[in-house]
Formats: structure tokens, sequence, C-alpha cells
């Protein structure tokens, strides 16, 4: 009998201690809680400032930042605060990089196109070489016309044009860069195309980016030189402000359909967008099992670990419920007004979960380049 009073008492007073705890530390405690208010908070009406005072001085110290346009979430939480977007690591090194695809190549760099601007200038400028024209809301630049008066020079651009000039046997003419630096298709990278004329071999084009270049020798030259000088001066980070436009030009985005399923808005041609999504998934190691180019249609295999899941809620929910197995889903590319969206779906075009397609495609444009 003692022994079980004993017992009654002790569950006693643990019961009053746990109640006791919870009411000194809920919102009518005598500690009040208020680690979660801000869930419920709401915007209040704006200060208003009596005329004969000055509104100079008064300005939003914690103002609540817009949301970034790659997010294209649009869902509402009452009682919790959302989730930020899937971040994924990519364990190659970030430097600079020529990309090819067919007959284009270009720079791509791991810095914004506002901090890769100025250095493209002071390519030229650090190797004597002037700029007739520069547009840095549009990231375009044209050089002047280099004459036989230049064949001197023995900078690293002078001599690329004439190593290109000999190896394609052309004697003759004026020579002249032209260069566009775009945003990336990751955000905070930059693409910086080149074309090299020479206008004893094409009539000039006038347009910031032409379709080729008239000497392709030329533009490899060209395209290692000034990579080899952004890859040295990668950890310069000035920006230009002039060129600020640049990064809100961006190639990649990630919407909501009609339906208001998610899908990426690249805003790329048909073959670079293609090849774009099957080298981001391979880089990812998300298993391909099919494609079909004709439909835009890659077939691939998913499952909790690519997608980055096992580290998100209660662990023992996680292990009761996490499914191990890989699941076949279909990326799907339709065509857009001046863009494709890409699209995730399950076999046939059956609707998976919707933060599931949201995962796999901004683990496809994490891994693009």
């Amino acid at each position: 009998m003692r022994l079980r009073s004993f017992v009654s008492v002790v569950v006693s007073i643990s019961l009053l201690l746990i109640g006791g705890c919870k009411w000194m530390r809920d919102d009518k405690g005598i500690f009040v809680d208020r680690s979660d208010d801000y869930v419920a908070a709401r915007e209040g009406a704006p200060l208003e400032v009596p005329e004969d005072l000055s509104a100079l001085a008064i300005s939003d110290v914690m103002a609540v930042p817009p949301l970034p346009p790659s997010s294209g979430r649009r869902v509402t939480y009452e009682d919790e605060t959302p989730r930020p977007e899937a971040i994924f690591a990519r364990d190659e090194a970030q430097g600079v990089k020529i990309q090819k695809l067919g007959e284009r190549r270009w720079l791509l760099v791991p810095q914004a196109p506002d901090v890769v601007w100025p250095k493209v200038k002071q390519f030229f400028a650090d190797n004597g070489v002037g700029v007739a024209e520069e547009h840095p809301e549009g990231g375009a630049l044209t050089t002047v016309w280099l004459g036989p008066a230049d064949g001197s020079a023995k900078d690293v651009v002078h001599l690329a044009i004439r190593a290109g000039r000999e190896e394609a046997n052309v004697r003759s003419g004026r020579d002249r860069i032209k260069v566009v630096v775009e945003q990336g298709i990751r955000e905070r990278t930059a693409e910086v195309h080149v074309r090299y004329q020479n206008d004893s071999v094409a009539l000039p084009s006038e347009v910031a980016l032409p379709e080729a270049s008239d000497i392709d020798g030329v533009e490899l030259e060209l395209v290692s030189e000034l990579g080899s000088y952004l890859a040295s001066n990668v950890g310069d980070e000035s920006v230009s402000f002039v060129a600020r436009n640049i990064s809100t030009q961006t190639k990649s985005e990630l919407v909501r359909t009609a339906d208001d399923r998610p899908a990426l808005r690249l805003a790329l041609d048909f073959n670079r967008a293609w090849a774009m999504i099957n080298q981001a998934l391979a880089d990812a190691q998300v298993p391909i099992t099919d494609v079909d180019r004709t439909a835009g249609i890659v077939y691939a295999e998913i499952s909790d670990k690519i997608l980055n899941q096992e580290g998100e809620g209660w662990f023992l929910k996680r292990w009761l419920t996490r499914d191990k197995k890989s699941r076949p889903v279909e990326v799907r590319m339709r065509d857009a007004t001046d863009a494709f969206e890409v699209s995730v779906s399950g076999p046939g075009g059956a609707a998976i979960a919707a933060d599931t397609a949201e995962q796999l495609l901004l683990l496809i444009r994490e891994f693009a380049t």
C-alpha cells in the first residue's frame, strides 16, 4: 500500500509539473512564448506623417523582401512557415568553363553578369584593344577595327587573331570582336559569347551576336584567352552598376502552369534546352531509362535520396513512411512563347505530387550549364 501511494504521489507531482511548465510558457502563462507570433502576423497600415513634419527620416529598416523571381510557389501557409526551396550541392569545381553545343561555344562563369562585365572590358583594355561601341544594359560590346598596322602587337588578343588567320590562310582584311555577356541558367552565373569578324571574309554583321564567327579558329583562340583571364580574376567581386540589368534577364524561371502545376521555363532554343535537360539529369546522377527527342520527353527514375529528402521531417515518420524504391517519371518539354516549359509527370503524363515535381525541376536547374 505504501509503495502504491508513493507511486501515485510521484505520478501526480509529475503531471502537475508538466502542466505547470506548459502553463508557464504558453501565451497566457507567466513567461509568454512569442516565438511563433510572426506566423499569424498581418501587415498594418502605412505610417501617416503629419503634413507639418518631414518624412525623409522615416524608413522601413526591417522590410520583408519580395519573393525571388525564381520561385513559382503559390501555396498559402496558415499555421506553419513554408519550407525553403531545396538546395542541391554540386561536387564539381565551380571554375570558368568552355561549353560547346554543335558549332556553338561559350564561357560559363560562376559569377553574376554585372561582376563579369567589367572584367571583360578590362581584358580588352589590358591588351590594348579599344572598344568602339558598348551597351552595358544588354551586356554587348564591339571592339574597334584592328588593321594591318596592328601586326606587330604582342598581346594575347592580336596573337590569337594572327594564329587563327594563319591557320585559315586569311592574309587580308581588318578584324574586330563582338562579345555578349548574358545571365546564365543558374543564379549568379554568366555566359560570355564571343564572335570574330573579318571584313575580307564576309560582310560585317551589325547585330549584337552573329550566328557564327568568320573564322572559327580565331573564335576558339579568343574564347580560350578570355576564359583564362576571367579564371585568374574570378576572386574579384567588383560590380558594374550600369550592367545590373543583365542579371534580370533570366534564362530559367520556376513558374506555375494554368492548372497550377510547377514548371521550369527555359528561354532557350530547342537544341540547347534538350541538351541541357539530359546533361543536368546525368550530372545529378538521375538514371535516364529512355528518351523521345521528337516528343520532347526524357524518361527517368527518381528516389527520395536523389531528391535530397532524407533530412526532412520527423525521424520516426521518415523511417516509417519513406519510399526507398525508385519510381518512374517523365520530364516533358512543351513549346511556349519565346521559351520552353519543362514539367514533370508520372508514366503516361499522370500527375505526381507537386513538391516532388518542383524538387526535380530545381535539381535540373541547379545542375544545368
